[in-house]
């Protein structure tokens, strides 16, 4: 049992006792293992010795402070947690392929108990064979879990659905189309993104995983969306994100973020209660759930009946991971087709091309097929590469190992790093190893959809990522994001109606298609900046009132009326 499992024991009800014996211990470990925190390795001052870099990295915006420090320090150096503490950061290709296919490292304690507090125990925050914070085994490792969810979530199921994706996209399609001749303006008018795709992707991953629509439900859509994206960002909560990755157990005291994780809980927790306890028949959905069916079918796949913690738990996981990333994805990508004229016209040309060609609309086996639609899915690869919602992949190494670099530490020919047990490892994502000028040549920050279909386009360096598609964005290993199919599907649908791209790349695909094709895509008069949220997901702001919150608006007008 790690020792803040057993503080976390405590905390229930003794929060200040908890605490106290959190930084007695943190002391205790600093003062014995101190030459085990990697002080041969180069990496950046910290402004504060009592949070590290946590603080700054916590307030500044995405895909700019790793890559900053990589090109000074290289791909593998160090950074400062909380304390004085030390982190090993690495977005050297093969040191991260070891890490994430290795079960010497492990999701960290704190992303554990984190996990639970904002979905409770199920999927999501299962892993291995560590204790929960009560100090009970969890019922099922996360193999297990996942062996129970992973039929949901096959290509084959994603095409059976698809039709669901299709429908929301062109209903979205037609939404703005709707509000733009009411307006009988040609000129077209500005809407605000971020309150509406989530609506849709909401829709999706309800609709076509658990059979539930949650648009014809009790639920509100919109005030839902706005209590989930209403993150708290006040002082203390950046403090307090910034010591819990030390201290886990400060997620269950009283704090702003808390309160937003427990509301998460009880609002997504409305919708899996009645996805759980009521027949889809008697709802007269008549939808198909195969989640449903293989969590029912619990038994007959690992030997164990899933419980209904478990069950609601893995509902509210899948629900919020299917529909807030998705969303994001598709907002960034629409954000950066509008600054692009040329590529909504080539992406409209192509759709337009294949309808011509065959006499048909594209299905979803075509928007999945590299070669049918060889532009859309360039773009959707690049928006998956550049504008990832994953910022970073911890892991704790659970025994002494040795990490093989590629790429030596600067100054010097080494090429090995000695971890010992307990060290946390950070793998850099989305301003890390997907944009990484050494693996993906020196325009690896620009969004550019051509690399994928120029001859050598792409360097011989990124086959050393062997992640599928190349790029981190969903992971690799064993936790490798079980929803990727369906996400890229739905972002390709909504581009080509309009634009498409979402959870999986057809579920992406599908939106993309859908909006593309019906609308132009233009940027309005403010500055967006990209920030990572207190819900690890990626939102914009409007640079100079980050205060209001996630917004981003777009100038959209109707292509006929071009």
């Amino acid at each position: 049992m790690y020792p803040f499992d057993v503080i976390s024991a405590w905390s229930h009800r003794q929060p200040a006792v908890a605490l106290g014996l959190a930084l007695l211990i943190v002391k205790i470990i600093r003062s014995i293992s101190r030459m085990y925190t990697l002080g041969d390795l180069p990496g950046p001052r910290p402004q504060s010795w009592l949070f590290g870099h946590e603080m700054e990295i916590q307030t500044s915006p995405a895909g700019k402070l790793h890559n900053q420090w990589a090109e000074t320090y290289g791909p593998t150096y160090k950074l400062k947690g909380p304390l004085g503490t030390s982190y090993l950061i690495t977005g050297d290709p093969k040191a991260a392929s070891h890490v994430l296919h290795s079960d010497n490292y492990v999701r960290p304690g704190d992303d554990t108990i984190s996990l639970e507090q904002f979905f409770g125990k199920g999927l999501f925050s299962a892993e291995g064979k560590r204790l929960w914070p009560s100090g009970m085994q969890m019922a099922r490792d996360s193999s297990c879990v996942r062996a129970i969810v992973n039929p949901a979530f096959t290509p084959a199921t994603v095409r059976e659905v698809s039709h669901v994706i299709f429908d929301l996209a062109r209903n979205l399609t037609g939404s703005f189309v709707d509000e733009l001749e009411r307006e009988e303006n040609k000129s077209g008018k500005i809407f605000e993104l971020t309150s509406r795709i989530p609506r849709l992707t909401l829709d999706a991953i309800s609709m076509t995983t658990f059979a539930y629509d949650v648009g014809n439900s009790d639920q509100s859509i919109p005030n839902l969306i706005a209590k989930i994206s209403d993150v708290p960002e006040t002082t203390g909560t950046l403090i307090a994100m910034s010591l819990i990755t030390l201290f886990p157990s400060l997620l269950y005291l009283p704090n702003p973020m808390k309160q937003w994780t427990t509301m998460l809980r009880t609002e997504l927790g409305k919708i899996a209660d009645i996805v759980w306890t009521q027949n889809v028949e008697e709802r007269g959905l008549g939808m198909h759930s195969k989640l449903l069916d293989s969590m029912n079918d619990s038994y007959k796949r690992t030997g164990e009946p899933l419980d209904r913690e478990q069950a609601i738990a893995t509902i509210i996981g899948v629900i919020f991971a299917g529909y807030e990333t998705t969303a994001n994805v598709i907002i960034e990508t629409l954000y950066e087709l509008s600054r692009s004229p040329n590529m909504q016209t080539q992406l409209r040309n192509e759709i337009e091309a294949f309808c011509e060609r065959t006499g048909r609309e594209p299905t979803c086996d075509d928007l999945v097929n590299a070669t049918q639609l060889p532009f859309l899915d360039a773009v959707v690869r690049e928006s998956l590469r550049t504008k990832a919602v994953l910022t970073t992949i911890a892991r704790e190494a659970v025994k002494e190992d040795v990490l093989a670099l590629q790429f030596p530490i600067p100054g010097t020919s080494r090429t090995q790093i000695a971890v010992k047990p307990g060290q946390i490892v950070l793998v850099p994502v989305r301003d890390g190893i997907n944009v990484d000028a050494r693996i993906w040549g020196p325009d690896a920050a620009i969004f550019r959809p051509e690399r994928w279909l120029e001859p050598g386009g792409l360097p011989e360096t990124v086959k050393d990522i062997h992640a599928p598609g190349h790029f981190l964005t969903f992971g690799d290993g064993a936790k490798t994001c079980l929803g990727r199919h369906f996400a890229v599907a739905e972002i390709k649908v909504n581009l080509s109606n309009s634009i498409h791209f979402a959870l999986h790349l057809t579920d992406t695909q599908i939106v993309l298609t859908a909006l593309i094709r019906d609308l132009i895509f233009e940027p309005d008069d403010q500055q967006y900046m990209f920030y990572r949220t207190g819900g690890n997901t990626i939102k914009p702001k409007i640079i100079g009132r980050e205060h209001e919150g996630p917004q981003l608006y777009l100038h959209i007008r109707k292509v006929h009326d071009y």
